[in-house]
């Protein structure tokens, strides 16, 4: 039922004529019949006593499903339910075109502790009640799925005592307006429901309205979840201050999450924490002395990007930096750590980037428009190796395609300070995420370009060798720092996958005048455009203008993008006469492009010509 089988999600993400494949572990499977011995199916728990586990492999029952990371596709089988008295763990972690959609045979898993299918497409409308049936569950894992778009229910969480570990990140959840502090989700996780929860996880959490927009509540109801020792929250949207810590409370966690207000509650608070970070949002007033004194088992404090008034750190905050040998990190803004302070890292450098809110997130006003990857995406630099984009040079030669480098003969796109939003693109077997402006290009399966904008999960990226790798992420982010080398082939690889230099218009791979599209790419405009650039360049022209001194968007950029720009909106005369007057231009310089930058190719031009010339000549004297 998920070895290479279709299911909703691969068809409404792929395509119905899509063939999946087969799963990456399948040993000992249907060949052997000692289903105990099955790749991923275990027949007795580690955890149980020599006697027990000697009774689970005589009963042969199966105790647990751990088939995370194997590409499992399909429809999860309800007759799994038949394991309902025995089966404790049930691991379907990150097998993204996996689903599920009837949950029925939940009622039978009255034994199941451990249940994890986050990254997933298990799909439901929010957290649908037959959870509640799963009365000896532990812990539980539904961050990244189709669990969502739907409400939190407390009924959802009723009759289960014993869970203690939660993971709800990456879900979008609805906001019931005649409920819109909260009330939901204090229900739900409040110790008076959940007695025995103690860590949560609830980062990059949306909560939409009936018209889909972003609603956002105070965190108040944390003061409720009594028993909770940690709690993330980061990148979820609220509004107000700090809340009351609860008194258990051990490690709590709101990156990015819009709070605002001073500091004071952790002064009057009954928790004791020992690793707090606040980072990115927009506390004010001084950070008041004796945090450090309140909460004596501090190893971790993260201040940076907020707006705290300009002044060293309280001293008994560095304190604990100098006294204790368990101490891990401080970090704070300029403002606050200085040249002399002791703050352990200071803004960017504390590694709490802003990652995944689509809010602004750092200092420095937007760029008039983004061609461009972040910052901190690496490109493979010949001869040095990685090379993040914020460090590359003109003349750096950087890996285009699969064994084949080119040298960056200019930045479109320059800009250290500036903030931008990205799509944040994961692919399957990716060590690091694609971060690309959405009207930048991207190489899908087939070698064509497309904006960053069309990709949707499950469709084939081009990677650095010649392979495709499937899309199973996308979220906005904002970066800090945008950056766009160009080179002669038009594209550079950028965390493994192959990418365009150029943007698109019209949120289109084909230009489209009117109503109608043509059959010139995108792709093929801007590298046919840019001849011109890199014919100046062999030329040596070679000098690079920015729109701000030394950083920008380049002058070989702005004004043909601001013209392009209006040219999309003229109507289909104006369009169709002007872009007759420029193909033949730009196509010819392109040509002599061509010609320049091959030797091989002006060769054969030049013998061709010579022998067409020498062919009429030798026919006009026989005549």
């Amino acid at each position: 039922a998920t070895n290479g089988m279709t299911n909703t999600k691969t068809d409404q993400l792929i395509g119905t004529t899509f063939v999946p494949p087969q799963w990456n572990n399948t040993d000992e499977w249907i060949e052997n019949e000692d289903y105990c011995s099955w790749y991923g199916i275990t027949c007795f728990l580690d955890v149980a006593t020599d006697a027990d586990r000697l009774i689970q492999i005589n009963d042969q029952e199966i105790i647990e499903i751990q088939l995370s990371e194997n590409i499992l596709y399909g429809t999860w089988p309800n007759e799994v339910g038949l394991l309902g008295e025995k089966l404790v763990t049930i691991d379907l972690y990150d097998n993204f075109y996996h689903t599920a959609e009837d949950y029925g045979w939940l009622e039978d898993m009255k034994a199941l502790k451990y249940f994890y299918f986050g990254s997933t497409s298990w799909d439901a409308e929010g957290i649908p009640s037959e959870l509640n049936s799963l009365i000896a569950l532990e812990q539980f894992d539904c961050s990244y799925t189709y669990w969502s778009e739907g409400p939190i229910s407390k009924d959802s969480f009723s009759d289960l005592i014993f869970l203690e570990y939660v993971d709800m990140g990456d879900n979008i959840y609805n906001y019931e307006a005649n409920r819109p502090n909260g009330e939901a989700i204090l229900e739900a996780f409040s110790s008076d429901l959940l007695p025995s929860l103690d860590r949560l996880y609830f980062d990059n959490v949306r909560f939409v309205d009936e018209n889909r927009e972003d609603r956002t509540f105070s965190m108040d109801f944390v003061s409720k979840m009594t028993n909770v020792i940690e709690a993330w929250f980061d990148f979820t949207k609220f509004s107000g201050g700090l809340p009351d810590l609860p008194e258990n409370l051990r490690s709590f966690s709101v990156v990015y999450c819009g709070l605002s207000g001073d500091l004071s509650n952790l002064l009057s608070t009954q928790a004791s924490l020992d690793r707090l970070w606040l980072t990115g949002n927009s506390f004010s007033g001084s950070i008041p002395a004796g945090i450090a004194t309140k909460h004596t088992n501090l190893t971790r404090i993260f201040l940076e990007f907020n707006s705290f008034e300009s002044g060293p750190l309280p001293a008994d905050i560095c304190d604990l930096l100098e006294n204790s040998d368990i101490f891990e990190g401080l970090g704070g803004d300029l403002d606050n750590c200085g040249t002399e302070s002791c703050c352990t890292c200071i803004g960017l450098s504390c590694g709490n980037s802003p990652d995944p809110t689509p809010a602004p997130t750092s200092e420095g006003d937007p760029p008039p428009f983004a061609i461009c990857f972040s910052g901190s995406s690496v490109v493979e630099v010949e001869h040095k190796g990685s090379v993040k984009m914020a460090d590359l040079a003109l003349g750096d030669v950087v890996r285009v395609g699969n064994n084949k480098f080119e040298p960056i003969y200019s930045f479109g796109h320059k800009d250290s300070t500036s903030s931008a939003e990205f799509l944040r693109i994961t692919t399957e077997g990716s060590s690091a995420p694609l971060e690309i402006s959405p009207d930048h290009m991207v190489a899908i399966e087939g070698g064509r370009y497309v904006p960053a904008s069309l990709v949707k999960k499950g469709d084939m990226l081009l990677t650095v060798s010649e392979e495709i790798a499937a899309v199973t992420g996308i979220k906005s982010v904002v970066r800090k720092g945008v950056f766009a080398p160009f080179t002669a082939s038009g594209s550079i690889v950028v965390n493994g996958i192959v990418a365009s230099n150029y943007i698109a218009y019209q949120g289109s791979e084909y230009l489209k005048v009117g109503e109608m599209e043509t059959p010139l790419s995108y792709q093929w405009i801007a590298h046919t455009f840019n001849s011109v650039h890199r014919l100046a360049v062999m030329f040596g022209i070679t000098g690079e203008t920015y729109s701000e001194g030394e950083e920008g968007v380049s002058h070989w950029v702005a004004m043909p993008h601001k013209m392009f720009s209006w040219l999309v909106e003229q109507n289909i005369v104006v369009s169709m006469s002007l872009i007759g007057l420029a193909l033949p231009l730009f196509s010819l310089t392109w040509l002599i492009e061509l010609l320049v930058s091959s030797p091989v190719v002006l060769a054969v031009v030049v013998g061709g010509v010579s022998l067409m010339t020498y062919k009429k000549s030798a026919k006009k004297n026989i005549l």
